[in-house]
């Protein structure tokens, strides 16, 4: 077969080639970090873009795409039916098959979108707008679930994702995906072969000479007195909430969190609803509690807090903060809860729902983002779970806080890309707003992120033991990310579509 023939058959089956397209950009993301494969994923989708006029196969063609990209990126969410030997294993097959229709909505929307516009890099310019614009929409439609964002792909190279604190994640997806479409232009002759080509390679130069610059005045020092020690239990999901290991695993983390070093922490942090004990009001748990703690030493645990109602309690996913003598200091609920997670939406109007779903009751929300105040720390914005997934809605804009703090239970998805993936989220919040992040998780992983999003100390997946870290400093200014929000990159990708709409004058030679 000729490279003429692979060509043409590419062509002719659109819908599947535009399939493989996305699956083959998963490789791109947390963990696998093979950013070479977004060219060949979205230079295809591109070259299959521009050989169709039409917006409903355009918009078909958008579908297949983010089809096999979320359902072969999310597929490690079955993880979480297998789990806790409660007879939902049945559901497994669907997470891929309902993140991939869901996500095929979102491609299908940004290819109909670049139809719209001329073939060329006309269309390569709108489509990666749209792209980004899409991100956006994916972070709030339906509760939001703005979950592997392509910026995420640079996330372990510091240098590359320094430009989210100017434009945000969003605004770096859209130039990923623009940089990662180039090729598609590739044309005959000199004029239209060498431009792709090389802007293929200055571009993203340029991003990471800008990461290179911004780094360079980058301190490294921490807040003097400021050590958070981080408890990774490391606890079985079908373990965390048996009513038989409950002490056991509650002793856990007191032993973990008294081991060697303990005397020059200031903080020790407990993972998402580390234990089943409701730590603010029960007095064993409490009086373990302190002796899991050294003098003027604070805790910041997750667990479940109750509150009374007329028709019984009701129950909120917390961080509760203890000192040393068991004394409750105060609290934070989470407030963006997960749906068919943490509560069931429309059960009221459909009560069958709850029957087919792993949710035994719904949770109380919180108020939403605020910077936490507390005796003994500095103000800090607390973020429990996927909460830190949602770029510019982690960080109270009217009190800024000294440092983010996420604590998480990604047990229910085994060793698999959730937790990385998750983990990659949290390097992106600390660069957009400037901010060190502490992150405590059950199974992992762990670590401490300043605020230019580089680890400085971490514990892996599926691993037992904790994390001392001086708390390192914030930026000493909001970042410009951080003082526009997704302003920023929603006018970026405005911007890119009137590039894209407005008439130049074609040289000869010009790609169309």
């Amino acid at each position: 077969m000729t490279i003429k023939d692979a060509a043409g058959l590419f062509v002719r089956h659109k819908k599947t080639t535009a399939f493989l397209c996305g699956l083959i950009a998963v490789g791109a993301l947390p963990p696998y970090y093979a950013t070479v494969c977004l060219l060949p994923a979205f230079a295809g989708l591109v070259v299959l873009l521009n050989r169709t006029e039409s917006k409903k196969r355009a918009a078909a063609i958008g579908f297949w795409f983010g089809f096999g990209f979320f359902s072969l990126g999310l597929t490690w969410v079955s993880n979480a039916m297998l789990i806790d030997g409660m007879g939902f294993g049945w559901l497994a097959p669907l997470p891929p098959v309902g993140f991939g229709l869901w996500g095929g909505l979102f491609g299908a929307a940004a290819a109909f979108t670049a139809a719209f516009f001329k073939t060329g890099w006309r269309r390569l310019t709108a489509f990666s707008a749209a792209w980004g614009v899409f991100e956006w929409v994916r972070s709030w439609l339906f509760t939001g679930f703005p979950w592997n964002l392509i910026a995420s792909v640079w996330t372990d190279r510091p240098e590359m994702i320094q430009s989210a604190s100017v434009v945000g994640a969003y605004g770096l997806s859209i130039a990923t995906v623009f940089i990662a479409g180039l090729p598609a232009l590739v044309g005959a002759g000199r004029r239209r072969f060498v431009p792709p080509l090389a802007l293929t390679v200055v571009l993203p130069a340029l991003l990471w000479g800008y990461g290179i610059l911004r780094l360079s005045d980058a301190p490294d020092d921490t807040i003097n007195g400021a050590v958070i020690r981080l408890v990774q239990a490391n606890i079985p999901q079908g373990r965390k909430w048996n009513a038989d290991e409950a002490e056991r695993n509650l002793m856990k983390h007191v032993h973990l969190s008294r081991s060697a070093g303990a005397e020059k922490v200031s903080h020790v942090v407990w993972p998402e609803t580390a234990t089943r004990f409701l730590l603010v009001q029960d007095d064993f748990a409490r009086s373990m509690v302190t002796s899991a703690l050294t003098p003027s030493a604070i805790l910041m645990a997750g667990t479940l807090r109750a509150e009374k109602t007329e028709t019984g309690a009701r129950y909120f996913n917390s961080v509760a903060v203890l000192n040393d003598l068991g004394v409750f200091l105060g609290s934070y609920d989470k407030s963006h809860l997960v749906p068919f997670g943490e509560y069931v939406p429309l059960a009221k109007f459909f009560p069958f729902i709850r029957k087919v779903t792993p949710v035994p009751m719904d949770l109380g929300a919180g108020d939403g983002v605020k910077t936490t105040v507390l005796p003994r720390t500095l103000p800090v914005g607390i973020l429990v779970c996927y909460e830190v997934i949602f770029p510019a809605n982690v960080a109270d804009r009217n009190y800024r806080p000294y440092w983010l703090l996420n604590v998480t239970n990604d047990g229910w998805y085994g060793i698999s890309a959730g937790p990385y993936q998750h983990f990659a989220a949290a390097q992106m919040r600390a660069v957009e707003e400037g901010l060190p992040l502490a992150r405590a998780a059950n199974t992992g992983i762990s670590g401490m992120i300043d605020a230019y999003g580089r680890v400085t100390a971490s514990l892996g997946l599926g691993k037992e033991g904790v994390v001392d870290a001086g708390l390192p400093r914030r930026t000493e200014n909001p970042t410009f990310y951080a003082k526009y929000g997704n302003t920023v990159p929603l006018a970026f990708a405005l911007l890119l579509f009137i590039l894209a709409a407005v008439p130049f004058k074609r040289g000869k030679g010009d790609a169309a």
